[in-house]
């Protein structure tokens, strides 16, 4: 924890089934922060972080016919094995046995070339970007797909008031897919103002925003709704206060959506039993995407149904990628891209 370096390393070998992914962008993620700063129960160290890839395939093993060399793709991070019950169903995303996860204990896309894991392609993670998308724009693709699950998981419907904690990039694309599928009223919410500001001021549809440490957030929702609470919460900051929050705001019959993972030395929330009883709302979780999402966040990004350029706040050198995490975690930008 706390060591980040650039290193000299072997050229990765082709995996038997798979390829190997020339990387063209690599987007910082807050898990990739969360890895170096505070460490992650899922990593083993020393591992090259990095999971939202973007890349030509440079490589691939004999037999494999789903891609070939040049072809443009970017890689999710599926973990599945394709043989649980879970992956039957379709559900890779919560596989029982799951493979080393990409960029924790298996090496990632902050480098130059990534081997990509044979389960990754076979499972359909490994997917075709638009010729209407760079590098960059097309690794914006992975957390997209992630609020895709999320949203299918909670759905927003027509005329529902959204409440967004945290005004981070999933915070910013949840506002957006809930808009697109006709929130009436979209709020977000975070402790300070100045990332709200940068939010509401480059992307239409964020109604109001309410700065925690300055306005009454419970006040302010009840002016939204009518005294109801929100139809819809998406908990998109890791603070088990945020998900408390979420479960008294969220109206009857409403969706509390669990999208940030907690540390895991403060993974527990205290939750009135006999207020999620009396207002029959519904919480879930959301772990990573389906290999569908990812299809579908590229199209939404090579349409501009969702403009990645808005996203993308600047782009640094593998070299500088000490810079590139200082900047992400400054929070003055939304994302910023690693392009080797």
């Amino acid at each position: 924890m706390g060591d980040l370096r650039i290193e000299d390393v072997a050229l990765p070998e082709v995996p038997a089934g798979s390829i190997r992914v020339r990387v063209g962008a690599c987007g910082v993620c807050g898990t990739d922060l969360r890895i170096y700063r505070k460490g992650d129960h899922r990593a083993q160290y020393p591992v090259i972080p990095g999971h939202e890839i973007a890349g030509v395939v440079d490589a691939v093993a004999p037999g494999v016919t789903a891609v070939r060399e040049g072809d443009r793709v970017c890689v999710a991070p599926g973990h599945g094995c394709g043989a649980c019950r879970m992956c039957r169903q379709g559900q890779p995303n919560v596989c029982t046995q799951p493979f080393p996860s990409l960029g924790y204990k298996v090496n990632g896309g902050f480098a130059e070339y990534l081997a990509v894991p044979e389960n990754i392609l076979r499972l359909g993670f490994v997917n075709p970007i638009p010729a209407s998308l760079t590098f960059q724009q097309a690794a914006m693709s992975e957390i997209l797909a992630c609020c895709l699950n999320a949203q299918r998981n909670s759905p927003v419907r027509e005329g529902d008031r959204v409440l967004i904690i945290g005004a981070g990039p999933a915070g910013i694309l949840h506002a957006l897919l809930a808009k697109r599928r006709g929130a009436a009223r979209v709020m977000m919410t975070q402790r300070t103002r100045a990332r709200l500001d940068t939010a509401q001021g480059r992307f239409a549809g964020i109604d109001r925003v309410v700065p925690s440490l300055e306005e009454d957030l419970d006040r302010a929702v009840a002016e939204e709704t009518g005294g109801e609470g929100a139809d819809v919460v998406f908990v998109c900051a890791p603070a088990r206060e945020a998900q408390e929050a979420a479960c008294r705001l969220v109206g009857p019959r409403g969706r509390v959506n669990f999208f940030g993972g907690l540390p895991r030395d403060a993974r527990t929330v205290t939750l009135d039993a006999n207020t999620l009883h009396y207002k029959e709302f519904f919480i879930a979780g959301a772990s990573s995407s389906l290999p569908e999402d990812n299809r579908e966040a590229l199209r939404l990004l090579a349409e501009r149904a969702i403009d990645p350029d808005k996203l993308v706040t600047g782009a640094f050198p593998l070299a500088d990628a000490h810079a590139a995490f200082q900047a992400a975690e400054s929070r003055r930008g939304i994302k910023f891209v690693i392009a080797p």
